[in-house]
């Protein structure tokens, strides 16, 4: 494999795609060749790249997708599929080199079937983009991540991601029913229609996750829901994490469905939340969001409410909620998101609800030593199943310091290994790319080498995103 794009592949690659598509502008590699992780927008800032593409290429068509794929794997050169850079994890990082595909072009929305209520959506089509136009039609793709204004939807399920609506829709693995995708060796391959079948193991959940390292997914048929006649909003204060964990799990498993449950420990209430709503808020602090007909609605509500107050959960005005709706993409704009020389990520975990108050405590209890450097943890719970939730931890220095980078592996490795200590799983929806990869093989144990042949054996050159998920 080489990192370097030679004179005869950029020669191909400008024949199969004309030469305004394949770029070798040193602006437009730098561009394309970091992504939102911390590691890489520091090392860029610093002038010395984890990674930078030799070659940036911009596809319009899913056969000029598996052009570039196949002269790729002949050339064995590696490619890295990019769609709106979005990504926290360093997934998009080319740490070897090559050919960046930059999936941003193919931005169709193939087919919309209000029957069936699904929208077959190409991979490079924007997630915000695609909201409005489904609005405009009284539908929606309840999908909304707080990348929505920067991500496709090829990364929506490459990443495995999820959304603020994920607690009554569920994660993009619910929401995805088929996909189409270039394999490693460049044919281009459909999954089957619907996901509900039992004709053999399900391609599409193979893919899911995968973040670009088994193929290139160019197209995805989506599950979309009617505009909710009512959208109700509510707020709680509890005395305790522990309380209001309580309260939601006996929520969902007495079945009832909100659209939202996010509740703010004491940290994250004061210096979250707080500030984007523009409140003065203390203490254990809840937003939840019950929709769909009305009447519905009003009944959801009422029960989570006199679940909640069961364990002492008071209520706070409404418009608290409402206000955040509004604003819930603010977190993501300064000066509620920090900048660097700032060091920041989000520990983030999914566990049981037996385990889950241990993994808080350890999760607190792993940052601690890391304090005295200015290190402020916020944990929120926002993502809620019938078994469990999950906890996101954002931590924030306000200045790294010329020791930056080892201060952020050692929050990292010291947070991870309290998470999996405590029974925790390591993330649940921002997807792995470099930033977990090292600890993937704790994560998994001796089955981590069954994903490594799935690799081996569907990209045997290993042109596929390489370094990504430790595979």
């Amino acid at each position: 494999m080489h990192a370097a794009v030679g004179s005869e592949l950029l020669q191909a690659l400008r024949d199969a795609l004309g030469g305004e598509r394949v770029s070798t502008d040193a602006a437009r590699l730098g561009e394309a060749s970091v992504d939102k992780y911390w590691k890489a927008l520091h090392a860029a800032n610093a002038g010395d790249p984890l990674g930078t593409a030799a070659v940036v290429v911009e596809p319009e068509t899913e056969e000029e997708v598996a052009a570039v794929v196949r002269l790729a794997n002949e050339h064995r050169v590696p490619v890295v599929p990019r769609g709106g850079g979005s990504g926290t994890q360093g997934g998009a990082v080319p740490v070897a080199g090559g050919i960046v595909l930059d999936l941003t072009r193919l931005d169709r929305i193939v087919e919309i079937d209000e029957e069936s209520l699904t929208a077959t959506v190409e991979a490079g089509h924007n997630g915000r983009e695609l909201e409005r136009h489904l609005n405009e039609r009284g539908l929606m793709f309840p999908h909304y991540p707080a990348a929505a204004e920067w991500a496709t939807v090829g990364g929506y399920v490459a990443a495995r991601g999820s959304g603020v609506l994920s607690t009554r829709y569920g994660k993009i693995e619910d929401l995805v029913l088929s996909l189409r995708f270039v394999s490693p060796t460049g044919e281009l391959c459909n999954t089957i229609e619907v996901p509900r079948h039992s004709v053999g193991p399900d391609l599409t959940q193979l893919l899911v996750g995968s973040e670009g390292t088994l193929g290139v997914i160019t197209r995805a048929k989506l599950q979309l829901e009617r505009l909710p006649e009512a959208r109700l909003f509510s707020a709680v204060r509890f005395d305790s994490v522990a309380d209001g964990v309580q309260a939601f799990r006996d929520t969902l498993q007495a079945g009832h469905r909100p659209s939202v449950i996010r509740l703010y420990d004491e940290v994250a209430t004061a210096t979250s939340l707080a500030p984007v709503v523009g409140e003065e808020l203390d203490g254990v602090c809840a937003l939840v969001v019950c929709e769909g007909p009305r009447p519905a609605a009003e009944t959801t509500r009422d029960a989570v409410l006199a679940l909640a107050a069961r364990y002492g959960g008071n209520g706070l005005p409404g418009d608290l909620t409402e206000t955040w709706w509004k604003r819930r993409y603010d977190f993501y704009h300064p000066p509620h998101h920090p900048e660097l020389p700032a060091i920041w990520g989000t520990l983030e975990f999914v566990v049981p609800y037996d385990r889950v108050l241990g993994a808080y405590d350890a999760l607190r209890a792993s940052v601690a030593p890391h304090e005295e450097r200015g290190l402020v943890l916020k944990i929120h719970l926002s993502h809620w199943y019938h078994w469990g939730t999950m906890l996101y931890g954002r931590f924030v220095v306000a200045d790294g310091g010329p020791d930056a980078v080892e201060l952020h592996d050692a929050v990292w490795r010291d947070a991870v290994a309290a998470g999996l200590g405590a029974g925790a799983v390591m993330n649940d929806h921002h997807g792995v790319g470099l930033k977990l990869a090292p600890f993937m093989r704790e994560q998994y144990g001796p089955s981590f080498e069954l994903l490594r042949r799935i690799k081996r054996a569907l990209d045997p050159n290993d042109v596929m995103n390489p370094g990504k998920l430790g595979l």
